[in-house]
């Protein structure tokens, strides 16, 4: 009896969200005498996610990228699932809308998990100038439209002053305009100039590939560069590798560079430009085929440039120039016109996405021919400490056209370590001591860290920021961010002891984690902004240990 009861009541209940109704087919006859109408929700519940930090640049360019650092935290006591995150530039003035600049989507936070997203967004070149402010948005699924402005998220947000845009802050244009592009990956080369010469500027190009260099007809993309940082009054050479494989019909391309997606244009802007001749012929299968029936033999295959043998240092300072001697020869049976050799730095071992050094240039290479020499190549101060590559490109202009190109890159198999010279004015921060506290979960502990300078010169806004992790090895993806102390600036020889108030995650469970100071955190995270310049970075973080619960032979 009680159970038919509980199931009466669970109907009944079910009357507050379903309606109860009779369906009825064309003919009049009713075949489902009772259906539940699902019910859609007017609002979406929004989880209690929180931006707790959001750093961006006080003003920017219409026109240009801004780089965004946003940390968001789950305050709620179960996890979020997948969901995305909206940024909009919001104005003050009630006459111009929401203007969405961003989406990211978010696997899962667990409770009390935090996420850092690290990003650049475009901002519109028709954007009114004012002041905005960068607000988050939730959207729970991908499918949602665009979220509202009841969906924004609490927390810290960020003001930002856009200036207008205007056609003559970047320019640029295609340095080589005899370079033809084949089907496959391609090499540009575009230079171009930030005319403020007040302000900084940052960037992105795209590249495309038009019939008729009219960006008002079909566009085909083929690529775009990394994010770029110009100084004011700043000039330089940007190489990219695009790839121009696919399926592109007959006939021939202009490029086109462009500083901000296409995408983002509502109408015609001076932040593109156009190759002055088509630099790819995308030949027809039927015009081919007639070629092959005309049995046209060239008289001549054309020169065909490898490099011979390059021998470069194993470590290079920043700043600084490097002796490298380098030999090519023409395996082709023609004489070669202009040879350019282009050297390359790049982070990755396929040499991609290298950072231009200097150019070697020869004329007149005869068919098996060697040519050597001895160049001089400066490293440029832009360039991060690190591990890179050291790669060189060859590019050949004659008549006839070089067809083999395959042998023209030349990657070294044997890294080099890029470094700041010891005799260089900069700071290196050292840890001297770290007390790390050992108490519960909850609790608000103190932290006594004693930094000092061994490097050359006096180091400016200096961050320290302490984590614990459940893991021995430092990595900011999973460790917990707990507090930051701020040192206005520390000068050669100089210690300072500081003490920083912390709170232990209180969901910490029973087991052994892990303290972390980390001395400039940017050093050690991905798109992280500015990190400051050190002569070494091995000595930026410090470990403590942290027991949780009963441990007899456990001290910290």
């Amino acid at each position: 009896m009680k159970t038919r009861l509980l199931f009466i009541l669970l109907i009944f209940g079910s009357l507050s969200f379903c309606q109860i109704f009779a369906s009825t087919d064309m003919d009049g006859s009713n075949t489902v005498p009772f259906l539940c109408k699902p019910v859609h929700a007017v609002s979406i519940e929004i989880p209690d996610i929180y931006g707790i930090k959001m750093e961006i640049p006080s003003s920017v360019h219409a026109g240009t990228y801004v780089r965004i650092v946003d940390t968001v935290m789950n305050r709620e006591p179960y996890s979020t699932g997948q969901f995305f995150l909206d940024y909009y530039l919001v104005n003050s003035s009630s006459d111009y809308p929401d203007t969405r600049i961003s989406s990211h989507m978010i696997e899962n936070l667990l409770p009390r998990g935090q996420k850092t997203l690290n990003f650049t967004a475009s901002i519109p070149p028709e954007l009114t100038p004012g002041m905005y402010v960068v607000r988050r948005s939730y959207r729970s699924s991908d499918n949602e439209l665009p979220s509202g402005s009841e969906s924004f998220i609490s927390g810290i947000e960020s003001d930002i002053e856009v200036f207008s845009h205007s056609d003559e802050i970047l320019t640029g244009f295609f340095p080589y305009h005899e370079k033809i592009l084949n089907s496959g990956e391609n090499t540009i080369n575009a230079i171009i100039t930030n005319n403020n010469i007040v302000e900084p500027v940052q960037t992105r190009l795209s590249y495309y590939l038009s019939q008729t260099g009219d960006i008002g007809n079909e566009l085909i993309f083929v690529g775009e560069s990394e994010d770029i940082y110009l100084q004011p009054g700043e000039e330089t050479e940007i190489t990219t590798i695009v790839n121009t494989q696919g399926d592109i019909s007959s006939g021939n391309y202009y490029l086109i560079g462009s500083f901000i997606p296409f995408d983002n244009y509502n109408g015609d802007s001076g932040l593109y430009w156009v190759s002055d001749v088509a630099v790819m012929n995308q030949e027809s299968e039927y015009k081919e085929q007639i070629v092959k029936q005309e049995n046209i033999q060239p008289s001549v295959t054309g020169p065909d440039l490898t490099t011979s043998k390059i021998n470069y240092p194993d470590i290079m300072f920043i700043g600084e120039s490097i002796k490298i001697s380098d030999s090519v020869q023409n395996i082709g049976d023609s004489t070669a016109g202009i040879v350019r050799n282009e050297y390359l730095l790049s982070p990755y071992e396929d040499g991609s996405q290298g950072m231009h050094l200097d150019w070697w240039t020869i004329h007149n290479v005869k068919s098996g021919e060697i040519r050597s020499s001895q160049e001089t190549l400066g490293i440029p101060d832009r360039i991060k400490p690190g591990i890179y590559y050291f790669s060189k490109k060859i590019t050949v202009t004659s008549n006839p056209a070089e067809t083999n190109i395959m042998n023209n890159a030349w990657i070294g198999n044997k890294p080099v370590r890029v470094e700041y010279s010891p005799t260089a004015k900069i700071p290196d921060l050292a840890h001297v001591k770290t007390i790390f506290p050992c108490k519960d979960p909850g609790e608000v502990v103190e932290i006594i860290d004693t930094i000092t300078n061994i490097g050359n010169a006096c180091a400016e806004d200096v961050s320290v920021t302490y984590y614990i992790s459940p893991y021995p090895e430092f990595d900011p993806s999973t460790a917990t961010y707990i507090g930051i102390c701020n040192i206005p600036r520390i000068c050669v020889g100089e210690q300072v002891v500081q003490s920083t108030t912390v709170t232990i995650p209180p969901e910490l469970k029973i087991g052994k984690y892990f303290w972390y100071s980390v001395i400039d955190p940017c050093s050690f995270m991905p798109y992280c902004g500015e990190e400051m310049p050190e002569l070494d970075k091995s000595n930026n973080i410090n470990i403590g240990r942290l027991y949780i619960g009963p441990c007899v032979f456990c001290r910290c």
